[in-house]
């Protein structure tokens, strides 16, 4: 599981803390002189249930995930109507890559409160991985009708199944959202240009990225991958060479951006540039780099037309072999 669906999900199991945990001070009243005898009412939740769920918490903020997972199942046990308990050993299972467990967990915290913004959130990025995207989409949306406050930790996960779907609309609406929370940010023309490729306006990507890496003293390889893109989407194949060459070379020198684009940033990388070898004729470099996009994670059927085509046009045409024309005398 990479960190980034940790950190997502422990944020939003944080957050629960705050609501589901008694304040530890309260407030000082003025009694009055004479002091009713309090009518005895249950409690929602036993002090046992509660005390584990935060030793959970605490373990989970620690990296203790088997901790967390044991004091969370111990919380379900005392409490098995609290949804927000479900919904933090979920995002553990989802950081063991155990999804359908992740899953569980989710609707098990829904049937308890279906109002729980945090397990509609953490189903859809469950959905999400398992490649179920339009389902994670609608369990996003959810998610942000009961919480908008989730935007933020959702987006991430929001962009990449919208990017998964292809869906133009849904990309341009959150590429403005990005731009909203996030007026300076040079990511935010990456954004933009990536729904408008998906719209079907190559060129006008390629304008709009190009004023960005220019606007930008240390252009993130992302923006650099978006314009190859964009450029390949056009068919200029040597400018979405040097486009993505571009964007090997600052990834190789450390630049992490290309994990806002996907969960296989290297190899969705190496795969765009052995398609752009191939679209400029250089078909051995495109087979090379299309052979490792695939060693680095990429599925195999992606590139596998691609990379017949590479090896075929390394094999040159038959040409008639000539042979001496006897005339008889």
């Amino acid at each position: 599981m990479r960190p980034a669906h940790l950190v997502l999900f422990c944020h939003l199991a944080l957050l629960l803390a705050t609501c589901a945990s008694p304040s530890a001070t309260p407030t000082p009243q003025r009694l009055p002189t004479r002091v009713p005898t309090p009518t005895p009412t249950p409690t929602p939740f036993s002090i046992a249930a509660l005390a584990y769920y935060e030793e959970g918490l605490a373990h989970q903020e620690a990296g203790n995930l088997e901790g967390a997972l044991q004091s969370f199942t111990w919380t379900i046990q005392r409490a098995p109507n609290f949804a927000p308990a479900y919904v933090a050993r979920g995002t553990v299972h989802l950081a063991q890559g155990k999804l359908h467990l992740a899953l569980a967990d989710a609707d098990a915290a829904l049937e308890a409160d279906p109002t729980n913004a945090a397990a509609h959130a953490l189903r859809g990025e469950t959905l999400r991985l398992l490649g179920r995207v339009r389902r994670a989409l609608e369990a996003f949306d959810q998610a942000l009708a009961l919480g908008p406050d989730l935007k933020p930790e959702t987006f991430r996960s929001r962009w990449l199944a919208a990017r998964t779907t292809h869906n133009a609309d849904r990309l341009l609406t959150l590429g403005r959202e990005y731009a909203t929370a996030h007026p300076d940010d040079p990511l935010r023309h990456y954004y933009r240009g990536w729904g408008l490729i998906e719209l079907g306006k190559p060129r006008v990507a390629v304008n709009i990225l190009v004023k960005g890496i220019e606007a930008t003293p240390d252009p993130p390889a992302l923006l650099w991958f978006a314009l190859g893109r964009a450029y390949a989407a056009d068919r200029s194949w040597q400018e979405a060479v040097t486009s993505f060459e571009a964007t090997r070379v600052l990834v190789q020198a450390g630049d992490a951006s290309l994990a806002v684009h996907s969960d296989r940033p290297i190899a969705d990388l190496f795969g765009a540039l052995g398609q752009a070898y191939l679209g400029a004729g250089r078909c051995v470099d495109a087979e090379t780099m299309l052979e490792y996009a695939i060693a680095v994670g990429a599925p195999a059927s992606e590139h596998a037309a691609a990379l017949e085509e590479a090896r075929l046009c390394q094999t040159p045409t038959p040409t008639a072999t000539p042979y001496l024309t006897v005339t008889p005398g």
